[in-house]
């Protein structure tokens, strides 16, 4: 069976996969900030400068608290953002339609998803990190049911909240 979604990301899916992105950009950097204030608080007991540490960890706990707490995008509408997703097989054909006419595209083996975020909306399937997660907007389903699609990824997907604002 083949499972395709086709089609223009609507406007809230793209300024939700935004925010995505920023709040997982804001956990590394909390978590980069947080060892580096562990750093801070060792170098104070073997007498070294922990002053570095100490500002680089809030300057980074800052601009990770930015990042998190930052509101939603007003508009996205000038990136156009059309993809098309069809999962034939093993594999997953992935497509990203350019607005100078070109297309930028990805093949990759079912097996090396690393967990799919499943929303209201939809689907983002992550390889590595959330940065570069495939969008499979669930009004965009052209061939294929959803039930075949979530039983493709059986204990990989984790239903997510999106009604951060």
């Amino acid at each position: 069976m083949v499972v395709e979604f086709y089609g223009d990301v609507s406007e809230y899916t793209k300024r939700r996969a935004d925010k995505l992105k920023k709040r997982y950009i804001a956990k590394w950097l909390g978590v980069i900030a947080l060892l580096l204030a562990i750093s801070a608080l060792v170098a104070v007991f073997a007498n070294g400068g922990f002053l570095v540490f100490l500002v680089f960890a809030v300057l980074l706990g800052l601009i990770a608290a930015w990042l998190y707490l930052s509101p939603l995008k007003k508009s996205m509408e000038k990136n156009r953002w059309m993809f098309r997703v069809l999962i034939e097989g093993d594999f997953m054909y992935w497509t990203q339609y350019l607005p100078n006419k070109k297309t930028v595209e990805k093949k990759r083996r079912i097996d090396q998803v690393k967990r799919i975020i499943k929303t209201n909306y939809c689907y983002y399937i992550v390889f590595s990190d959330i940065s570069n997660a495939m969008i499979c907007e669930r009004c965009l389903l052209k061939r294929g049911t959803f039930d075949y699609f979530e039983q493709l990824f059986t204990g990989k997907i984790r239903v997510c909240n999106d009604e951060f604002r």
